[in-house]
């Protein structure tokens, strides 16, 4: 099976009304918008606008959101997230730390509200990279790592069939030569946007699956991820997939 998307790029200019990219994502059928962007106040707009389609999740505080980091391996010393990306629902964001100016006040706010229920995987060091990002994001507590939810041969088994076996999505990997590019960058490739919307948007809909928010209190502070699993320093995914290949990308003409 193939994962196709359609992109459709807003000019970046000075102005931070347009300083943003928009792109739809086709993960096998399964349509979701992604806004990539360095301006925090698109970032605040969209930030806004999803909250507010959500407002039932919010009240009930059940809010899952899929959250991922990326970084550029650094020549020496600790990494750092330089984009950190969201999905609710079938909206996504990227934003771009190392560019950003500023952060909205509302996203600082979000990320450090303990009633939102952050998920991921292999992210036992996100909360940290946020810390010593260029613009010192807070998160109240760690995310949950979703594999501490799972039975224990599925929790150490590859993304892939992680997300085959959770969400029927066969093919989803990551390639080596994107997890480790710079990310640093003002405008991110094709691949980037597509390798890191897929992630956070994969956890969101696992999350939301397994009804993450009822572990939240306990993953979080008292993790039973087995120790295996906790193991892993400053790699995001496990080396089966440092060296897997990634077949599926075709990127469609603009209409």
């Amino acid at each position: 099976m193939t994962i196709t998307y359609s992109i459709d790029r807003c000019p970046c200019t000075q102005n931070l009304n347009y300083n943003y990219h928009l792109v739809d994502v086709n993960l096998h059928g399964d349509w979701f918008a992604v806004t990539v962007t360095a301006s925090a106040f698109v970032a605040q707009t969209w930030l806004n606008d999803t909250l507010n389609l959500n407002q039932t999740y919010l009240q009930s505080r059940t809010l899952i959101v899929g959250l991922a980091i990326q970084w550029t391996p650094p020549a020496g010393g600790h990494a750092s997230a330089d984009t950190v990306q969201l999905c609710v629902g079938d909206r996504c964001l990227i934003f771009q730390i190392t560019r950003a100016d500023r952060v909205p006040l509302n996203l600082r706010r979000f990320l450090r509200n303990p009633e939102h229920t952050f998920v991921g995987m292999w992210n036992r060091f996100d909360r940290r990279k946020l810390r010593d990002s260029r613009h010192a994001l807070m998160m109240e507590q760690n995310p949950i790592d979703l594999r501490s939810l799972m039975s224990v041969e599925l929790a150490h088994s590859p993304l892939e069939t992680i997300v085959e076996t959770c969400l029927g999505y066969a093919g989803v990997r990551t390639r080596n030569e994107i997890s480790i590019s710079q990310w640093n960058l003002a405008t991110l490739t094709d691949q980037q946007i597509l390798q890191a919307s897929i992630l956070a948007r994969c956890y969101f809909l696992i999350g939301q699956n397994f009804q993450a928010w009822r572990f939240c209190e306990t993953v979080t502070r008292r993790p039973s991820c087995p120790s295996s699993l906790l193991e892993e320093e400053e790699i995001l995914f496990p080396k089966e997939l440092q060296a897997a290949t990634c077949p599926f990308l075709q990127l469609l003409p603009l209409l």
